[in-house]
């Protein structure tokens, strides 16, 4: 067995604000054995990047030839964040690419997208719609959670910094909130520092504790955790 990680090649088509947040959300993790090379028909989009990644290009990708000539079939994956990018991806299927993972702005859009060898499909207009609505929906949500994700089925994973006293330096079998609101405490960040708790780990003030829970629950635990007695 390898002592190494494989390091991974990434391409990224289309450098807007998604493409742009993908790599530097990628670029972020020094420890991910990543090597990253970003395209865009527009220089401006890329040269923020030029020190940062492995190698950028100015090209359009639509063209078989020019992907050809970027080797991207040899790419571990492809992620095309232009929004525009039916031809694209025709291209990229053309070229034997295997792993794509392409933008959709409509679920029209993102039907096509499958039809034509997209592996994965992401709506971020779509996601932050949803977002957004249960934000609106849940004052609780919009007053004190750090980061908020929709998982599925009504579940959804958020953060919240404890403030309450009567929460600080309990363990969290103490707390039961698992047993009391169907809410699991699964992870926290202290500093620094993160921390994967099991149920004798102490929280403190200032901690930001993740959750995941059906919504309903989620607001319960997330307005006990926020109340900031004086």
């Amino acid at each position: 067995m390898s002592l190494f990680k494989k390091i991974r090649e990434i391409c990224i088509i289309g450098i807007g604000r998604y493409g742009s947040s993908v790599a530097r959300t990628l670029l972020a993790d020094r420890n991910n054995n990543i090597r990253i090379v970003l395209v865009d028909e527009d220089e401006k989009h890329l040269l923020p990047f030029k020190d940062e990644v492995e190698m950028i290009y100015v090209a359009d990708c639509a063209e078989q030839k020019t992907l050809e000539s970027l080797n991207i079939k040899d790419f571990d994956a492809v992620i095309v964040g232009a929004s525009n990018n039916i031809e694209i991806v025709a291209a990229l299927t053309e070229c034997g690419v295997k792993t794509i993972i392409a933008r959709a702005s409509t679920k029209r859009h993102a039907q096509v997208l499958k039809q034509i060898g997209v592996s994965s499909i992401v709506c971020p207009e779509e996601e932050a719609g949803k977002k957004t609505a249960m934000l609106v929906a849940n004052p609780a949500l919009a007053l004190y959670s750090e980061n908020m994700v929709e998982l599925q089925d009504g579940f959804v994973s958020a953060s919240i910094y404890v403030k309450n006293p009567a929460v600080a330096n309990k363990k969290i079998s103490e707390l039961n909130f698992r047993n009391k609101y169907n809410v699991l405490v699964t992870m926290i960040k202290r500093d620094k520092h993160s921390y994967i708790p099991e149920g004798d780990f102490e929280i403190k003030l200032d901690d930001l504790i993740t959750l995941i829970g059906q919504i309903e629950d989620i607001i319960q635990v997330i307005e006990i955790c926020a109340m900031n007695e004086k």
